[in-house]
C-alpha cells in the first residue's frame, strides 16, 4: 500500500473542529474592533428596571440624531434599532454570544446601548468587560434578588456589580440607600472608576422606578448631551404610577414582575395607606431564596396587621405554609385553574396583591383572567382617591427607598423594633 506524502489537504473532520476552536476567538477580535468603532457605548446593569432603562436611553438618543442600536433581555429579548422591535430567536443554551451575533447584524452604529444578562458575578463582569466595554454604565439599583448566585445580602449584590466595572468607566448610580451608596463608592475608586448618584426629589420618592427616569439625565450629562425637558420628564414618570385593577367586584395588582420584596412593597405602600391586602405569592422550586425572602417579608406585614391571610402556589406551597405564623391557604397550581383562584381570593373581601414569580404557565393564565375580567372602577363603588394613580403602559419594575443597611430598625407606637422594618433593611 503507498501513501501520497506530497498532499497538504487537511482532513475535513480536522478543518471543521480547527474552525469551532477558533470560532470564539475570531469572533472576539471582531467584536472588540467593532465595540472601538462606536462613539457611545452604555450598559445598563442592577436589580430592577434595566430592560425599561435600556429601552428609554435608546429612544432618547435616537430622537436626537444617533444611529442606535439597543438590546434588552429577559421573558423577550429585543434588539432595537431604527425605530424597529425585532425578537432575537434562543435555543435551549442562551450564552453571552448572542451579543456579538445581534450587534453584527446592525453594525456600524454610533450608539450601543446593552442591557447586562449576567445574574453572577462571573457573567455580570464578562459582559460589562468584553461585551459591552461601556463609557457609561447605569447601575438601576440594588435588590435581594439573585442572592444564591450574586451574594446573600444587598451589600454583597452591591459588591459584585461594583466590582464587575471596567476600569475608567463612568457609573451612574441609582440606589437610594446611602450607606449602599457609600459602599459602592469604595468599590468603584477601588477599580478605577467614577461614579454620579441620582437623587429624586420628595415629590416622586413614591413612585416605584422613579430613580430610573432620573438616571437618564445623568446619562446624557456624561455623553454631553442636554438634559430631559421637564415634560419629557414628567411624562416618563406618569408611565410607573400604580393603580388598583377592578374585577369580579374587587381589587387585585399584579405585581409579580418586580419579584423582589424592596419592589413589592414599594408598590404596596403606592396602592394602600392602612388598609389590608391579601397577598398571592406564586413560588418556583428553583428560586429558593426568593421564596425565603417572601416569606419573611409576609411575616412582617403580619406583624405589622399589614395582612391576615396569604394565598400561595406553585414549588414548596404547602412548605412554605406549614413554616408560616400567619394563615396560609395553598393552592395546588395544577388542578386548579387560575380563574377560580382569583374568584376565591377576590371573595375573601381584601384587595389582592399578586407577587413572588411571574415566569409560569398558570401566572400567565392569572394575568388573563385579571385582564379579561377588568371592569370601570364605577362597576364597585372606588372612590376618586383610588382613580389618583395611573395603570403603566408595560410591567413596571421598581424600588423601595429602604433603610440604610447597618441603620437601626424603626419602631412600632409601643416603643418594639417593627418587623417590617427589618425585613426592608
Amino acid at each position: 500500500m503507498s501513501y501520497d506524502t506530497t498532499s497538504t489537504a487537511v482532513p475535513e473532520p480536522l478543518s471543521r473542529l480547527a474552525r469551532r476552536i477558533a470560532g470564539p476567538l475570531t469572533r472576539g477580535t471582531e467584536h472588540r474592533r467593532r465595540l472601538e468603532e462606536i462613539d457611545v457605548k452604555i450598559v445598563v446593569s442592577g436589580t430592577r428596571g434595566k430592560s425599561g432603562t435600556t429601552e428609554r436611553i435608546y429612544d432618547v438618543l435616537r430622537s436626537r440624531g444617533y444611529d442606535a442600536y439597543a438590546k434588552v433581555t429577559g421573558n423577550h429579548p429585543l434588539s432595537l434599532y431604527d425605530g424597529e422591535e425585532n425578537p432575537i430567536e434562543r435555543g435551549e443554551r442562551v450564552t453571552l454570544y448572542e451579543n456579538v451575533e445581534e450587534l453584527r447584524k446592525y453594525f456600524p452604529v454610533d450608539a450601543l446601548v446593552l442591557e447586562n444578562q449576567g445574574i453572577t458575578d462571573y457573567t455580570t463582569r464578562m459582559m460589562n468587560e468584553r461585551f459591552g466595554n461601556p463609557d457609561v454604565l447605569v447601575l438601576t439599583n440594588v435588590r435581594q434578588d439573585h442572592r444564591d448566585t450574586l451574594g446573600g445580602t444587598r451589600a454583597d449584590i452591591a459588591r459584585a456589580f461594583a466590582r464587575a466595572t471596567p476600569a475608567g468607566t463612568h457609573v451612574v448610580n441609582g440606589e437610594q440607600d446611602e450607606q449602599l451608596r457609600a459602599y459602592i463608592e469604595r468599590e468603584l475608586e477601588a477599580v478605577d472608576a467614577t461614579v454620579s448618584h441620582v437623587d429624586v426629589p420628595e415629590r416622586h420618592e413614591n413612585i416605584p422606578a422613579a430613580e430610573c427616569i432620573y438616571a437618564l439625565d445623568h446619562v446624557l450629562e456624561a455623553i454631553d448631551e442636554e438634559p430631559l425637558s421637564d415634560r419629557q420628564r414628567e411624562s416618563m414618570l406618569a408611565e410607573f404610577r400604580v393603580e388598583w385593577t377592578h374585577a369580579l367586584g374587587g381589587r387585585v395588582y399584579n405585581a409579580a414582575d418586580v419579584n423582589d420584596v424592596e419592589s413589592t412593597e414599594m408598590v404596596r405602600q403606592a396602592l394602600v395607606d392602612d388598609e389590608r391586602i391579601q397577598p398571592f405569592v406564586y413560588l418556583r422550586r428553583d428560586r429558593r431564596a426568593r421564596t425565603a425572602s417572601f416569606h419573611d417579608y409576609l411575616e412582617g406585614l403580619f406583624e405589622d396587621g399589614a395582612i391576615e391571610q396569604a394565598r400561595v402556589a406553585g414549588g414548596h406551597a404547602d412548605l412554605f405554609a406549614e413554616k408560616s405564623s400567619f394563615p396560609v391557604v395553598s393552592h395546588d397550581h395544577e388542578s386548579e385553574s387560575a380563574e377560580s383562584v382569583l374568584e376565591s381570593m377576590i371573595a375573601d373581601g381584601w384587595p389582592v396583591l399578586v407577587m413572588g414569580n411571574t415566569v409560569a404557565e398558570f401566572m400567565r393564565d392569572l394575568d388573563d383572567a385579571i385582564e379579561r375580567h377588568a371592569e370601570s372602577p364605577e362597576s364597585d363603588g372606588a372612590t376618586a382617591s383610588d382613580l389618583e394613580l395611573e395603570l403603566p403602559r408595560k410591567p413596571v419594575d421598581s424600588q423601595l427607598p429602604v433603610q440604610s443597611v447597618d441603620s437601626q430598625p424603626s419602631s412600632d407606637a409601643d416603643g418594639s423594633p417593627s418587623r417590617l422594618s427589618r425585613v426592608q433593611r
